[in-house]
């Protein structure tokens, strides 16, 4: 389906003889080349990567590098769409009535060494 989609990106421009070139080892690599750098991403993202290369720069085929390039570019922008998890204000590290109260929940007691405040006073 990628070399489909190269093909059509040139036959959309047929600027270097696409059809003229059929079956030639050049022809056959430049499908290669455009499958190899696009294999690890789904058909849909490839696609739409596509339109949107073809509609930023209606005059100019894009290679496998701007689709790549436009993919990674919608990936962002779903990325900052997504909600940001608040952190818990009474979670932040190195906070020491933070480190106490996990202690005490755990049920941790430190030890005490030397003379305790009572037997001080006495």
């Amino acid at each position: 389906m990628l070399a489909m989609e190269c093909e059509f990106l040139a036959k959309k421009f047929d600027r270097f003889g696409w059809e003229r070139e059929r079956n030639t080892p050049a022809q056959d690599r430049q499908k290669l080349d455009f499958m190899d750098a696009l294999q690890d991403f789904p058909l849909s993202e490839v696609q739409a990567a596509c339109k949107a290369a073809v509609l930023s720069n209606p005059n100019k085929m894009p290679n496998e590098g701007h689709i790549r390039a436009e993919i990674i570019k919608a990936r962002a922008k779903r990325v900052q769409s997504l909600p940001r998890p608040e952190p818990e204000p009474s979670a932040r590290r190195g906070d020491p009535a933070n480190a106490d109260r996990i202690m005490r929940e755990i049920g941790f007691t430190p030890r005490r060494f030397g003379a305790s405040s009572q037997e001080a006073a006495e």
